[in-house]
């Protein structure tokens, strides 16, 4: 997939030569609407963690987001994303450690039209699929979505996203019949080096079948073809299908994959090509009526017919309270492996958005 960086390139050319007159003013000026546009926010995800299966018990930083995001225009702004966390490998092992997250600029190039609700990210941008379903499944402070903990595919990348909605609501944010989502990439992920010359073709397609009576029922495609990031480029094929709804009351998802490989090159058969996988996760939340409190639980279901033959199966069960833009929750869970090893925690969690 050489020609992708080649299209990726230029496309970036031709969008921001678009842009360039926007921009005559004096540098005086510029770095007025640049402090004057800037906002900050933040993610913490603090916890109190007893692994049953080791007995150990520690508090802990989880992850932490500080965001810088300013608009320079009413079509261009720019976002900053450090993600800290704690290093457990090597010599720094307990140190903070600091890396980016996102670093892209934001580009709306339609101001009428059916796509005038649409953006692009060039940098180190969104992937399609999974920031997706962490605004359906809020609850990425107990741990990452599933499709991320198998080591299929990451968050973020280098590389290119366009993304957009497919009709619009005059109330709503959302997309009255879905959504769509298409890049290419790298292909290693945010914290990798690439270490081969493909790219990653990645896209997501929500639709709504029933805008009108159940606007938030939703069904979604994600699907990846490429290589993953080795100097072997094996295969890595991805699809995915998502069912999804929620409303003030409750969140369900369910969600199959299958493919070949993954981003990082770690499922491999016999023959020391891409592995074939597959896997299920469901999750559900209910807001319990009147109060802040929530019940919710997620199963999750993967297989890999690695060499040595690859299975992983694991679930979470908890109660949640939610004040101002935070909540706390406390959830037990379970992992069992494919030679039947089983890991148990009890972890409380303290998620703050700022």
């Amino acid at each position: 997939m050489k020609i992708y960086g080649r299209i990726l390139f230029f496309t970036g050319i031709i969008i921001l030569h678009n842009f360039t007159d926007a921009y005559s003013q004096a540098d005086s000026s510029f770095r007025k609407k640049i402090i004057s546009g800037t906002e900050l926010s933040g993610k913490w995800y603090l916890n109190s963690k007893y692994d049953i299966s080791e007995k150990s018990n520690k508090f802990s930083l989880k992850r932490g987001y500080i965001t810088l995001k300013s608009k320079l225009s009413d079509r261009i702004s720019v976002r900053y994303t450090q993600d800290i966390t704690i290093d457990s490998e090597g010599n720094d092992a307990g140190n903070v450690e600091i890396r980016m997250k996102y670093i892209y600029m934001k580009l709306k190039p339609f101001k009428n039209g059916i796509l005038k609700n649409s953006y692009a990210e060039l940098g180190l941008a969104h992937r399609p699929f999974v920031d997706f379903e962490q605004h359906i499944n809020e609850y990425r402070s107990q741990g990452k979505m599933f499709i991320e903990k198998t080591g299929i595919v990451n968050t973020a990348d280098f590389g290119i996203l366009y993304e957009g909605l497919i009709g619009k609501r005059k109330k709503n944010k959302d997309g009255k019949y879905g959504s769509f989502a298409v890049g290419i990439y790298n292909g290693g992920g945010y914290h990798k080096f690439e270490n081969n010359n493909n790219k990653t073709l990645e896209g997501r397609i929500t639709l709504k079948p029933f805008p009108n009576t159940l606007n938030n029922l939703q069904i979604t495609y994600a699907g990846i073809a490429g290589k993953g990031n080795t100097a072997l480029s094996h295969d890595f094929i991805m699809n995915l299908i998502m069912l999804s709804y929620n409303n003030s009351h409750y969140v369900l998802t369910g969600q199959y994959y299958f493919g070949r490989g993954d981003y990082q090159g770690i499922y491999l058969n016999e023959y020391g090509f891409a592995a074939k996988n597959k896997g299920w996760s469901t999750f559900a939340e209910f807001k319990i009526p009147e109060t802040s409190f929530a019940i919710f639980g997620r199963y999750d279901n993967f297989e890999s017919d690695t060499s040595s033959g690859y299975y992983k199966s694991g679930y979470f069960a908890g109660i949640s309270y939610r004040f101002l833009k935070n909540k706390i929750f406390a959830y037990y869970g379970q992992d069992t492996s494919e030679n039947n090893t089983k890991k148990e925690v009890f972890e409380i969690v303290l998620d703050i958005n700022f």
